[in-house]
């Protein structure tokens, strides 16, 4: 039997991006598929959002200004990217969008997912991450993103000839569902992102520690509204130091120590670890879950809403532990773990079912 593909976002400066790309990887080994994760270089994400120097389409001096701010800062985090990569994930040969083509004649299948793989603008709408290189026999999904709740309408063609013919569908979110079974008649399972796939016995093999005393880690993806004063506050209560991972130091924040980007496997020890979580990020809130740490989120930041920690929440019955204006959560409240493990477990089992459908048509 050749192997299966993973197109995926393994190349981005996201700890939850390589944090997938490994589950998912570990989770089709652990099923008795075996894969490479395609290593394919997206010309959009690499210029507008992984090399130093970056500049937008859209306020191209403010990013370029910011960008110069950060730049110490994304040169760790690239070298340490590249590290996680080499140690941990299994890779193909290298690929473009001028050689990608050849890949299907080296695998026997792909997936696409998991991520905003299918977002109409994350990494500028690159087919690739669609499988349009692909045989119509060779394309499936996992846990794959739309990343939002209705298609632009200059795309909805475009989506229904990409995606017209795959050989079953997966995705994150209920939403994603939704539009595949408007634009193509499809039904569509409903999967949990790859790091869930995995137990915390699963994880330990990689974690890796960073700090060697109590403390509160802070982490945000989206400029936060009351995270950091919510930590803040949480601090002085406990007397336990802050630890923040922040890449971009545009503002710094007084009363935390700051730590420079980590390998994603330290990202990991860093929630293992830690008294308490105070996070904005979905991966962050996954994590926390997984681990069964006393945290906090916050879902309603200066860039929207983080819908996909709140489903999870929501369908792992976690209640109370969102961070709002008028609500400050108890972090010690109680949690239902054995429930929430159920829960999890029965996800798994689904996913499992899903992926040996798929092996069995290779």
């Amino acid at each position: 039997m050749k192997k299966v593909g993973i197109v995926t976002f393994h190349q981005a400066l996201s700890y939850g991006a390589k944090l997938q790309a490994y589950a998912l990887q570990k989770f089709l080994e652990y099923n008795g598929v075996e894969n490479d994760i395609i290593d394919y270089t997206c010309h959009f994400m690499y210029t507008r959002l992984i090399r130093p120097i970056r500049v937008g389409n859209k306020h191209k001096l403010k990013s370029f200004v910011r960008s110069l701010i950060t730049m110490r800062q994304t040169g760790i985090d690239r070298k340490k990217s590249v590290e996680f990569r080499n140690k941990y994930m299994k890779l193909s040969r290298p690929f473009d969008a001028d050689n990608i083509k050849e890949a299907s004649d080296e695998y026997s299948a792909f997936i696409a997912g998991s991520d905003q793989v299918w977002s109409p603008t994350c990494v500028g709408f690159d087919p690739v991450y669609f499988l349009n290189f692909a045989k119509p026999e060779q394309k499936y999904s996992y846990a794959a993103s739309i990343a939002v709740k209705e298609l632009p309408a200059d795309k909805k063609d475009d989506y229904k000839r990409l995606l017209s013919d795959y050989q079953a569908f997966s995705v994150r979110e209920e939403s994603a569902a939704a539009i595949i079974s408007e634009l193509l008649g499809r039904e569509s399972e409903v999967n949990i992102d790859p790091t869930l796939l995995l137990t915390e016995q699963q994880w330990d093999k990689i974690s890796k520690p960073v700090v060697n005393e109590p403390y509160i880690f802070l982490f945000n993806v989206k400029k936060s509204t009351h995270l950091i004063d919510y930590a803040k506050r949480l601090s002085k209560k406990t007397g336990l130091k802050i630890y923040y991972l922040q890449k971009e130091r545009i503002h710094k924040v007084k009363g935390v120590t700051y730590l420079d980007p980590v390998t994603a496997n330290e990202f990991v020890g860093l929630i293992k670890n830690a008294e308490y979580v105070c996070t904005n990020s979905f991966h962050g809130t996954a994590f926390s879950i997984i681990y069964k740490k006393k945290f906090a989120v916050e879902f309603e930041h200066q860039g929207g809403r983080n819908i996909r920690s709140e489903e999870l929440l929501n369908n792992l019955g976690i209640k109370n532990h969102e961070i709002r204006k008028d609500f400050y959560p108890n972090p010690d409240e109680n949690v239902d773990w054995e429930n929430v493990e159920k829960i999890l477990s029965e996800h798994r089992e689904k996913s499992k079912k899903y992926i040996e459908k798929i092996k069995a048509k290779l």
